[in-house]
């Protein structure tokens, strides 16, 4: 991909700095999204769309369910163009296109997978097959560990783990077949022996805060000697986008939506357990 000829320096050089403890932001997700589409080729706002597309699954999840678009969510498309390709989908990605077009035939199979499980899965795939590096160790990255609290959070409710986890890597493997405190994975990834210690002793929001970081570690291994490429584009707006999240939860209105996100993952899991999905 190239921008001018390659060079990033202007639209880098352009962005503020940004740190693990910044409290105020002199710039926004959307902002930057603006920003973006000034300086990038198609191509490329294609690729920062793709760390997005989780906002759609969630929009198209609540128009499937007849509930009302969430106007607060960050998406690609908006819910009207959503609502048509609900009913012809056709410039969506291709998995949601799938997923849409495969709805009926599931319903007729009785899918036992909960629908948000079934899209998202279809999502980190996608993800998985680009081809731009960044993205897909994000992604790979980004996986292991969602699904590594998944698996941690089956064994704590006693919830089959082999029908919540996503994917088949050698991973996703481990977390079902391994009964190994840490799955038998600490020593080929060492974050796991981490976020197993955060679930130890650490309250949900430290924890929270605590594994985002490792996101931004993460990022920073990737980016280390490169200043002034699309990955560093990409790494900002993912910094930029972690932030945001914790800048919001200093807000009232944020701290109701995270004790909501809670109350929602303990009722989801206690259905599941009742209920043997």
């Amino acid at each position: 991909m190239n921008i001018a000829g390659g060079n990033y320096y202007c639209l880098i050089a352009g962005l503020p700095e940004i740190s693990p403890d910044d409290k105020k932001l002199s710039l926004s997700v959307q902002e930057l999204r603006s920003y973006l589409n000034d300086y990038l080729t198609k191509e490329e706002i294609d690729v920062i769309n793709l760390f997005f597309y989780p906002n759609d699954n969630a929009q198209i999840l609540r128009l499937l369910q007849k509930q009302e678009p969430d106007p607060t969510l960050q998406t690609v498309f908006t819910a009207s163009q959503l609502e048509d390709e609900i009913n012809d989908p056709m410039f969506v990605p291709s998995y949601i296109k799938e997923y849409l077009l495969d709805l009926n035939k599931e319903d007729k199979e009785k899918n036992n997978r909960l629908p948000e499980v079934e899209l998202s899965e279809r999502y980190w795939n996608f993800m998985l097959s680009q081809k731009e590096r960044l993205v897909k160790k994000y992604a790979e990255f980004s996986l292991n560990i969602k699904n590594l609290i998944t698996a941690i959070n089956c064994r704590k409710y006693q919830i089959d783990i082999e029908k919540e986890v996503i994917g088949n890597s050698y991973f996703v493997n481990q977390l079902k077949t391994s009964r190994a405190k840490d799955f038998e994975l600490s020593d080929d990834y060492p974050y796991v022996d981490k976020i197993l210690a955060l679930f130890e002793k650490d309250s949900t929001a430290e924890r929270e805060y605590k594994i985002d970081m490792l996101y931004w570690e993460f990022l920073d291994e990737m980016t280390g000697h490169k200043y002034f490429t699309f990955d560093n584009v990409l790494a900002f707006m993912l910094k930029l986008m972690i932030l945001e999240r914790w800048s919001n939860m200093t807000t009232e209105q944020g701290k109701k939506i995270f004790r909501e996100l809670l109350d929602r993952f303990k009722t989801e899991f206690q259905f599941a357990k009742e209920f043997d999905i």
